[in-house]
């Protein structure tokens, strides 16, 4: 396994590849795609996911020009109540200075009428000539009232205008809101008929393809292995799984010769690594990589457990016939642990220190 790990790149869908562009063991870069995977299905009018996906893009442009003419109609509209509301206060304003004005002369007037009152008693003046200043001052009294109904005419016209325009406003809200959820189902919907009319698998980072297992044409289910992205400059660790029993007096540091099932050992030999780690807690083997749990299943008991041990490699390559190959991820191994090395006189000696002391005991 590479020491930062690796990434396994599978289907999302059911389908069949429809393009692999990778190789084993070929560098590629981020974004690069490696696999695309179809599924479009036939029928006597074509494709099904093209028909769906040309239906799609139907609505979505007849919705996208629709959001268009309701924006412009909720445009005009508002336009047309603010030329009205400013016609309305520029009529307002008016209204009110002639309101004012007649005010004043409606004031002018009723001193004019007073006067006339006063010279009438004084018989300076005749009876007709007062009711001629009544007269007047009742006129323009008249025409001060008709200006205030008119001037309150027009501002409970704009009190409802601009209700209406509030209104109007809040319904052109509605209607967009209404577009834009649409055009996003659609959109939605489109996305997810072009992940079953074709996915594309590209490398999120740099690295190397290991394990490609698929070939053009195959059909592949949601979730089939494609194949294993490897970083780039990742060192590969090897991983060794072994039971209670024989966990206890593996530590760090320790030595371990491995036998590649690929390369026979007694024709290439052995090679060396290091115990970087031992696991805290153990594994059962439905929870081991399918394909070590398969080399497992045979040679070991029902609900057996398993830690794992990881080994630093010594080299990241097997020599094969004077020719260094590089080692693959997934190769399946055995591995010796050596737990201590002593001289031969020591290992002859083992049996006597050992009744030796229990003999003190």
């Amino acid at each position: 396994m590479p020491e930062h790990g690796m990434l396994r790149l599978s289907s999302n869908a059911v389908g069949f590849i429809s393009e692999v562009r990778v190789t084993e063991g070929q560098s590629v870069e981020q974004e690069d795609v490696l696999f695309v995977v179809s599924g479009e299905r036939l029928s006597s009018a074509g494709g099904t996911q093209q028909l769906i996906s040309e239906q799609l893009e139907q609505r979505l442009r007849l919705l996208e020009s629709n959001r268009v003419l309701a924006d412009n109609r909720a445009v005009a509209q508002r336009r047309m109540f603010d030329n009205r509301l400013h016609a309305i206060n520029e009529e307002l304003a008016r209204l009110g200075d002639e309101i004012h004005l007649q005010g004043r002369r409606v004031a002018l007037a009723q001193a004019h009428l007073q006067r006339q009152k006063e010279l009438l008693s004084e018989n300076f003046i005749s009876v007709a000539q007062l009711q001629q200043a009544e007269a007047e001052q009742l006129a323009l009294q008249g025409q001060q009232q008709t200006l205030r109904r008119t001037h309150a005419g027009l501002s409970r016209e704009r009190i409802n205008l601009l209700a209406q325009r509030e209104e109007t406003e809040l319904e052109a809200q509605v209607e967009v809101s209404n577009i834009d959820n649409a055009i996003a189902l659609v959109r939605q919907e489109r996305a997810e008929n072009d992940v079953r009319t074709e996915q594309i698998i590209s490398a999120p980072f740099p690295g190397y393809v290991s394990g490609v297992g698929v070939q053009l044409g195959q059909q592949v289910m949601a979730g089939t292995l494609l194949a294993s992205l490897i970083p780039h400059e990742a060192e590969l660790t090897a991983h060794a799984y072994i039971s209670p029993r024989q966990a206890g007096f593996i530590e760090p540091g320790q030595t371990a010769l491995m036998r590649y099932a690929a390369y026979p050992y007694q024709k290439f030999g052995a090679a060396r690594a290091q115990v970087l780690d031992v696991a805290k807690s153990p594994y059962a083997i439905q929870e081991l990589p399918a394909h070590v749990a398969s080399a497992l299943q045979d040679s070991t008991s029902a609900g057996e457990l398993f830690y794992r041990v990881t080994l630093k490699l010594e080299s990241q390559n097997q020599t094969v016939y004077g020719v260094p190959q590089p080692l693959q991820v997934g190769m399946l191994l055995e591995a010796d642990i050596i737990q201590d090395k002593r001289r031969l006189y020591e290992w002859a000696l083992e049996p006597i220190y050992s009744v030796t002391g229990k003999w003190i005991e």
